[in-house]
């Protein structure tokens, strides 16, 4: 007799299982994909503004740090030391005199003193809400706080300038400015920053006052044909 041997066939047992988890798994996948996504687009369209703020923050703190330290070194000094008016007596006219030494120095002792400030400020963390990223003033001021630092990166530069304005018919105005820049990196936590501090300081303002002439003509708003037929 002939006896056909049968046996129960093997069946898979978790195959149900293994495609759920592989479901799971990919669509936890896509959804950390679409995540990354937004998130780099959010990035990328609010970095304009951070990055703004970022330079106007510092800018405020270096522009008011340069002001403190001038205002400092100019305190203890008399202006009649840094400009002086004298009438010249064959002509009567003024003549006026500048301690280009003395600027020269206050110029080097105030760049000086910002240095050092600066350098005690590269561990100070300035604050930036989250909430001012929206560029709305309603939340200007709320969320948590983004840290930023900024160092200096070479010496602060200096340069004098002068400038004469007339005022009035017989009345100059001149003054002496002292023109600080500053080249600083701002440290974010997504990039760093490089910027120029530049702060124009009145050193001193004086009015000049000259002879008044005996004619006096306002040729503004004239044009060249006119005032040549006026001279004529």
């Amino acid at each position: 007799m002939d006896f056909i041997y049968s046996r129960n066939r093997l069946r898979r047992i978790g195959n149900k299982n293994d495609n759920t988890k592989k479901n799971k798994f990919k669509v936890i996948l896509a959804t950390l994909v679409i995540a990354i996504i937004t998130f780099c687009i959010a990035l990328k369209s609010i970095y304009p503004i951070f990055e703004g703020l970022c330079i106007e923050r510092v800018n405020n703190v270096a522009t008011k740090i340069m002001n403190e330290e001038t205002k400092n070194v100019l305190s203890n000094l008399d202006y009649s030391q840094i400009v002086t008016v004298e009438k010249n007596e064959e002509d009567g006219t003024n003549i006026v005199k500048t301690d280009v030494v003395l600027i020269n120095q206050i110029a080097s002792e105030v760049a000086l003193k910002i240095e050092e400030r600066f350098e005690n400020l590269e561990n100070q963390k300035i604050k930036i809400p989250i909430g001012a990223l929206t560029g709305t003033n309603l939340f200007s001021g709320s969320g948590p706080n983004i840290n930023i630092r900024f160092i200096k990166t070479g010496n602060v530069t200096k340069e004098v300038k002068t400038e004469f304005k007339e005022q009035g018919i017989n009345q100059t105005i001149y003054r002496i400015y002292l023109e600080l820049k500053a080249e600083v990196n701002i440290l974010t936590p997504y990039k760093t920053i490089n910027k120029e501090v530049v702060n124009q300081i009145l050193l001193v303002e004086t009015v000049i006052v000259g002879n008044v002439p005996e004619t006096y003509y306002n040729l503004n708003g004239m044009k060249e044909e006119d005032s040549l037929n006026l001279v004529n």
